[in-house]
């Protein structure tokens, strides 16, 4: 992460999987119907681009949906940062 704060011990379960999967998919299959309606490639060309685009979507956003996940257990003291110290407000 840009702060440097490791994040591979904090549990945030299934729920940044949960979150890229359904956007991921919500973005796929406008994508896949858009390209087959406007330039309606063979199957084989479908077969090697949308899975390379699956996994590089997937390999973007799901560190990116665990640090929201995480911040979201930080900002409501839940998962064991209950004794974390918050930064201090600005007066």
């Amino acid at each position: 992460m840009v702060c440097g704060e490791t994040l591979s011990h904090h549990r945030a379960d299934d729920m940044p999987a949960w979150i890229t999967i359904l956007v991921v998919g919500h973005l796929l299959v406008p994508m896949l119907l858009l390209v087959n309606d406007i330039w309606a490639p063979p199957m084989w060309v479908h077969m090697v681009m949308w899975p390379v685009v699956v996994l590089g979507l997937t390999l973007l956003l799901l560190p990116r949906f665990k640090a929201m996940v995480v911040g979201l257990q930080w900002a409501t003291r839940m998962g064991g940062f209950d004794d974390a110290p918050r930064a201090a407000k600005p007066d």
